[in-house]
């Protein structure tokens, strides 16, 4: 579990994405906040609890990345109607 590539990846994005993932997490995912804290820390957890977390995330980072590209999506466009202003 705690050894994947795609484990670790997905922990490093949660901490890129939320300024505290722990809360985020302990709210989609239904666990307790010790729980969801020993998953980030790599501490063993039961496998039921383990996987809803990883669910959880996977959820919360898809979520986020579709915000930031319409966030961007609209920046671009917000900037170039400024700047066609100008000209």
């Amino acid at each position: 579990m705690y050894c994947s590539e795609d484990y670790k990846s997905l922990k490093e994005r949660m901490l890129e994405l939320f300024d505290n993932p722990t809360t985020v997490v302990v709210d989609r995912s239904g666990r307790s906040q010790p729980t969801v804290t020993k998953f980030f820390k790599e501490v063993t957890i039961r496998q039921s609890s383990w996987m809803s977390i990883y669910e959880a995330c996977l959820d919360l980072v898809e979520e986020q990345e579709i915000k930031l590209k319409r966030l961007q999506e609209k920046s671009s466009k917000l900037i170039s109607r400024k700047d066609s202003v100008n000209n």
